[in-house]
């Protein structure tokens, strides 16, 4: 496999497998629990200093308050794509949501509807779960109507899931120079390979953060059958883990090393075209020969290098 993109995975197998590949990636798991959920939060709208991330920050003393009226919001987006399986929301002894929906969204946009219910006019926790969703980049909180004028949300809390049926892992940096800490891949889909016989192909999500283009060391792909439904000739088929070193290369310019390109006259160099995430750094220069080139780049991190 090469690791250039770090997109896909194809597994084969002695004989062919089958089995509802469409869900196998986000089967109902069997154990979960209650967690923060960290990374950037936003809402609709703001009553003074009461901000968003006081609904996410771990305390029931403090709270997201809000004084405007109709439909309201509350969303975090995470540094990598999460599948919920529900989430419970710490309410006080007024001023409390009534009905509600979860959506999840890839890109802060288009949203996916992943539960709708209403909250009960008491104080407390109320917990929510349902079966599955897809791993998503961004999760809302919509209020569409509410006990009383007013809007107070002490805390939410996410509902995920600790084992599932199947896992590709590995060894990376979140950063250059970052610490090496594993990183759980979020897998988008899985289905029979398009070329080769008795193989699955697996394709991780689109967020540039779960490819594994950085990995340091093996990728590791664990499959339970307990939890899966994969299926050979002879039956069941059994918990197996596999693992490969992707080390096929393709070379692509680093955004924290200054290249230079050395030509003569007449050399004809192409410029690889990189697309930008995040906001790193404000200005780099690309040199070639006696040329130097001054530009302010806006985001940085490069996308399936």
């Amino acid at each position: 496999m090469s690791k250039s993109e770090g997109k896909k995975i194809a597994i084969k197998f002695s004989d062919r497998v089958m089995g509802n590949l469409e869900i196998l990636p986000k089967l109902p798991f069997i154990v979960g629990k209650f967690v923060n959920l960290f990374g950037f939060y936003a809402a609709s709208s703001t009553y003074s200093s009461y901000y968003p991330s006081n609904a996410f920050d771990g305390a029931t003393s403090s709270m997201w308050y809000t004084r405007t009226t109709g439909e309201q919001w509350i969303q975090v987006s995470t540094v990598r794509p999460i599948r919920l399986g529900g989430f419970r929301w710490y309410l006080g002894s007024s001023y409390r949501p009534k009905d509600f929906k979860v959506q999840g969204s890839d890109d802060g946009v288009n949203w996916t509807d992943l539960f709708i219910g209403t909250s009960d006019d008491t104080q407390g926790w109320k917990e929510y779960y349902w079966q599955y969703s897809d791993a998503y980049l961004y999760h809302r909180w919509t209020i569409t109507t509410r006990y009383s004028s007013y809007l107070y949300l002490y805390e939410i809390e996410a509902f995920v899931h600790d084992e599932k049926a199947i896992k590709v892992t590995g060894i990376q940096r979140d950063f250059v120079g970052g610490e090496l800490k594993e990183v759980d891949y979020a897998i988008k889909e899985i289905e029979h390979h398009p070329t080769e016989e008795n193989a699955l192909l697996i394709t991780l999500h689109d967020n540039y953060q779960e490819a594994f283009d950085e990995v340091e060391g093996a990728i590791t792909i664990q499959y339970k059958g307990q939890l899966g439904n994969l299926i050979g000739y002879g039956g069941a088929l059994e918990d197996f883990t596999v693992s490969f070193y992707p080390t096929e290369l393709i070379p692509s310019p680093n955004p924290g090393i200054e290249e230079i390109l050395t030509v003569s006259v007449n050399t004809l160099t192409v410029l690889v075209s990189i697309t930008y995430h995040d906001i790193f750094d404000l200005s780099e220069r690309i040199r070639v020969v006696g040329l130097t080139i001054t530009t302010q780049l806006i985001y940085s991190s490069i996308e399936n290098p």
